[in-house]
């Protein structure tokens, strides 16, 4: 790839910091706090060979790009610029005074503004103002820092993946995946066989290569050039973001029949019946539902330690991204959250990424938070901790709730809120969410959109769900 790039006058490109990790054999990576290990060899550029040939290479810092891709919308725009600038500091000072630091923020330009209340104005006016007015700070062009400041270190070694996770998994390995390069290259082979019959004929039409650039269908329309066309819109690689169960939306199964219907439309530029193959749906997997919901009335002793049976006819969300379009890199504290109900008590237990009262040690506040049926919610405050303490809200108002809520925090956890502190009377909607939040910045939420949904039962839950 290197040679290719080189070739085309690319002088310089960007990666996530996955990669470097991978490509150091881990001496620089995150350990289990999020912190940069030999943070001075993250926020540096390097220059990467092969061959004659040679480019500049930057890794991003995926914690910072994830903020704003994923974080800081639900934050105040200011408030988030600044946290953003004191991060910055934070990286500065964990780096010798006289190394520069180059700090590399890339994420996909236009997917996350609409997630922003203002299409981000705020957040990006300030943080713009704050960057031009703190003397620590100075916003470059990578490609002007590499002018002024050549990469001194060449990896040895680039690792392969994408800045997703460091692999490729989102594109290739699942039976969906597979399913359709199988399609592309079949079709792709129908094509050069065509090619090789109008040679046969004597015509001096050539086939563009792999790399090469689609004819224009202006200037060549003939069958050719448009089936080539079809070829490249099906190479095009969000096709294959959506298929797998990595991501999923309400329009699969639209995606699914327009990447078959530009490979069937190879074939009948030529006259030629589609394979069947290319009739059928590759996308076998419905859309996944966001969580389930309680099965039975739960009998709940909160005390933070991890008891299957107490949880086993729960409701359950399973934290992963429901941003479709996107894919954030840095993987969130939370894992589960589980949720049900007594005939009068909601619960909820949250599962961490490690020990919960481990997990929650760098938080400040954990957030039980419910829009539906009233705006309320419970902030737990230094959850974890000796000094661990909760205010309840109602409409952003505190309300005093001693001895009603109980609060168990160890490997798991855990929690009970009376329905009417809620506001919630039988057969009413309930929408919740949970968050956590460090610096008065939210650091992660579940779900990350939308809420968690259901019904308080009424009197007659039970012999409902025992109805076969």
């Amino acid at each position: 790839m290197i040679p290719l790039l080189a070739k085309h006058g690319i002088r310089w490109i960007a990666t996530d910091e996955g990669i470097l990790s991978q490509s150091t054999q881990g001496f620089v990576g995150r350990d289990h706090q999020g912190l940069v290990r030999n943070p001075s060899h993250l926020y540096r550029p390097y220059k990467v060979r092969e061959g004659e040939h040679e480019l500049g290479i930057v890794f991003r810092d995926h914690a910072l790009s994830d903020m704003i891709g994923f974080h800081y919308q639900r934050s105040n725009g200011a408030d988030a610029a600044h946290d953003f600038v004191r991060h910055l500091h934070g990286i500065r000072a964990a780096i010798p005074a006289d190394e520069p630091a180059l700090v590399s923020v890339i994420l996909d330009g236009e997917n996350c503004w609409e997630h922003y209340a203002d299409g981000g104005v705020t957040f990006l006016r300030s943080l713009y103002q704050l960057c031009t007015t703190d003397k620590q700070i100075r916003t470059v062009k990578i490609g002007e820092y590499l002018e002024n400041n050549p990469p001194r270190d060449t990896l040895p070694h680039l690792f392969a993946g994408s800045w997703i996770h460091h692999n490729f998994a989102i594109w290739i390995g699942h039976e969906e995946d597979n399913s359709a390069w199988d399609l592309l290259h079949k079709t792709r082979e129908y094509l050069k066989g065509k090619e090789g019959e109008k040679g046969r004929q004597g015509d001096g039409e050539k086939l563009p290569g792999p790399l090469s650039p689609a004819p224009p269908l202006s200037h060549s329309p003939s069958p050719f050039a448009r089936a080539f066309e079809e070829i490249y819109i099906a190479e095009g690689s969000d096709w294959f973001w959506w298929y797998g169960d990595d991501h999923s939306s309400a329009q699969d199964a639209l995606f699914d029949y327009l990447f078959r219907k530009h490979l069937q439309n190879v074939y009948t530029l030529f006259g030629d019946q589609p394979p069947a193959e290319l009739g059928r749906p590759i996308k076998k997997h419905v859309q996944r539902l966001m969580h389930t919901l309680p099965m039975m009335y739960l009998d709940i002793k909160v005390d933070g330690r991890e008891t299957f049976f107490e949880w086993s006819n729960a409701g359950r969300y399973r934290c992963v991204s429901e941003r479709g379009t996107m894919g954030s890199n840095t993987p969130g504290s939370f894992s589960d959250i589980y949720f049900g109900f007594g005939r009068s008590q909601f619960f909820v237990r949250i599962d961490f990424d490690q020990v919960a009262r481990l997990a929650l040690q760098v938080f400040d506040v954990l957030r039980i938070a419910f829009e539906e049926p009233t705006p309320c919610e419970l902030r737990i405050f230094h959850p974890g901790k000796a000094m661990q303490n909760c205010t309840w809200y109602a409409r952003g108002e505190p309300i005093d709730a001693a001895g009603r809520i109980a609060i168990g925090i160890d490997r798991i956890a855990e929690c009970s809120i009376p329905f009417d502190l809620i506001g919630a009377a039988e057969k009413q909607h309930v929408q919740f969410y949970v968050e956590l939040m460090e610096n008065q910045q939210s650091r992660d939420r579940a779900p990350r959109v939308g809420n968690i949904a259901f019904e308080r039962p009424g009197a007659d839950f039970e012999s409902r769900m025992w109805d076969v």
